[in-house]
């Protein structure tokens, strides 16, 4: 039986509101306390980053002009100004993913024990089978994110459009970069019940509403200036909401 897009819309947004309430009961805030840590470094790294390469190549620049004329000076310091902000931008649209990725360990324990909690089911692991899902998540991740970036560079053609395009072009980034990201956090779920890749892939597609829905909810707040700092933590909170949304689709269906 087919899930209705009203369904999933609607149990993607309410999951949202139940994960504080499993986080809370079931004690997982210690879980949120590492991610936050390695964001802000993230973000740190990648600011200062911009700041140093912006210096490394003005030091360049200096070293190699005997006589600087105005423009070259003017030319140095939007170098040390622009760059700061180009890698700002940069983690904004690619942090997510890559805070996400780091993060799969520890969103697949946020995952087991939602479910866990919520039906009951308590799972086995071990050294081996660790290594493995770690090893799967990473390359679904990196093939989504290859597929969200080419996706995303093709929606940029469409600015070429005045007006109208730009418009388009903005909306179906959002979408592309909210079902992804959704596909990301539905993904425990999948692997912990042992779908390949393929599978996985099968199932998000039959859930992309629900896969939007809970990737815009995360990318909303991630793409306002504040929201990549949080990237990590809201990640969390969306695995815990990716999860029982998918259970109570699952009985449900």
């Amino acid at each position: 039986m087919m899930i209705s897009t009203k369904d999933q819309i609607i149990t993607g947004l309410s999951s949202y509101s139940k994960a504080f309430k499993v986080i809370s009961a079931n004690k997982m805030g210690k879980y949120f306390v590492l991610p936050v840590i390695l964001n802000i470094v993230l973000v740190a790294v990648l600011l200062f980053s911009g700041f140093g390469l912006g210096s490394w190549l003005s030091g360049i620049i200096e070293k190699s002009t005997e006589n600087m004329s105005g423009w070259i000076q003017a030319a140095m310091l939007a170098v040390k100004i622009i760059l700061p902000i180009v890698f700002f931008i940069l983690f904004i649209f690619v942090g997510g993913t890559i805070v996400n990725v780091l993060m799969s360990p520890i969103y697949t324990i946020l995952s087991e024990k939602t479910d866990t909690y919520l039906t009951g089911r308590v799972f086995e692991t071990n050294a081996k089978q660790t290594f493995s899902d770690i090893g799967r998540a990473l390359v679904i991740a990196f093939k989504n994110t290859i597929k969200q970036l080419l996706l995303t560079v093709l929606c940029l053609f469409l600015n070429f459009i005045p007006v109208i395009g730009s418009v388009v072009s903005v909306a179906l980034i959002f979408i592309i970069n909210a079902y992804y990201f959704g596909y990301g956090f539905m993904d425990y779920t999948y692997e912990r019940q042992r779908y390949s890749a393929k599978e996985s892939n099968r199932l998000t597609y039959n859930l992309r509403y629900l896969a939007i829905t809970n990737g815009a909810v995360y990318a909303l707040p991630l793409y306002m200036f504040c929201g990549t700092f949080f990237a990590a933590f809201l990640g969390g909170v969306s695995t815990v909401a990716a999860t029982i949304a998918q259970l109570e689709l699952e009985r449900k269906n």
